[in-house]
């Protein structure tokens, strides 16, 4: 389970996969249908100079839609001399998916990780009542969290401080049964939105097209941007990390818009 844990934190991988870079050793990618009895779903592959791309859990990298088999192959092709992971977003939401497909412990992992984000969720807390900080959460948060509660079927409420309650029986049965309706490629995608922005809350809403990715950004950083407005901050960090996260929900998103698409044009 340690290796699960350590595999399946989507941003922390991308944050340690800025610094790797690896020497490009294929001249092509290129996407081919995979068909036959181990793949009765016609699935696509993506071969890089004919052999075909593997998880790092040795899986056979399988695309449900040549779509996004496409924009994979494009990735890898717009690498240079070096290869850089974090360029590759959509690669790393589909070696993930694949690899939860392949071992039911990933599957109930990621799904714990999402519950447990839910409880300590941005949306949900509260600095100390009547603070000029509450207010702004107050004004700009309930409202979230009303319209999340009346869409999904929830009774979460607010935090204050420190004091976190775990979920009511009810919104645990609720959440799990949410997720356990997603197949694995959308459950990659949620999850990405999920670390990125440090809410369940806020990622559910981008799935269910409630809000949009600029808007969820702003709202889970309500406090960070407090700070920095009576603090001050270090120049450049705070543009380059609302950048990542954009770039990460962009990426996101595009991955659940193509694993959607089916096309006989390819």
């Amino acid at each position: 389970m340690k290796g699960l844990l350590l595999k399946f934190k989507f941003t922390e991988q991308i944050q340690i996969s800025q610094t790797l870079q690896i020497k490009r050793f294929y001249k092509d990618a290129k996407i081919e249908m995979a068909i036959g009895i181990a793949n009765p779903k016609n699935h696509w592959l993506i071969k890089l100079d004919g052999k075909a791309v593997k998880t790092p859990f040795k899986n056979v990298l399988t695309i449900p839609t040549p779509q996004l088999a496409q924009c994979i192959a494009d990735e890898f092709n717009s690498q240079k001399e070096m290869i850089k992971p974090n360029t590759m977003p959509l690669m790393t939401l589909a070696r993930n998916a694949v690899d939860i497909e392949a071992d039911e412990r990933m599957r109930i992992f990621v799904e714990q990780s999402i519950i447990n984000y839910l409880e300590r969720d941005t949306v949900l807390f509260r600095d100390q009542s009547q603070s000029e900080l509450y207010q702004i959460q107050k004004q700009k948060l309930d409202p979230q969290l009303k319209l999340f509660n009346q869409i999904f079927g929830m009774h979460l409420k607010v935090n204050f401080g420190i004091d976190v309650e775990p979920l009511k029986q009810y919104d645990q049965i609720r959440i799990k049964t949410i997720l356990k309706e997603m197949n694995s490629w959308q459950l990659v995608g949620l999850t990405s939105k999920v670390e990125n922005l440090k809410s369940a809350i806020l990622a559910l809403q981008i799935w269910n097209n409630q809000i949009d990715i600029q808007e969820a950004i702003k709202l889970s950083r309500i406090e960070e941007d407090y700070q920095i407005s009576k603090y001050g901050q270090v120049e450049g960090h705070h543009d380059f990390d609302e950048n990542t996260i954009y770039y990460q929900l962009k990426a996101a998103k595009l991955f659940a818009q193509l694993i959607q698409i089916q096309s006989i044009t390819y």
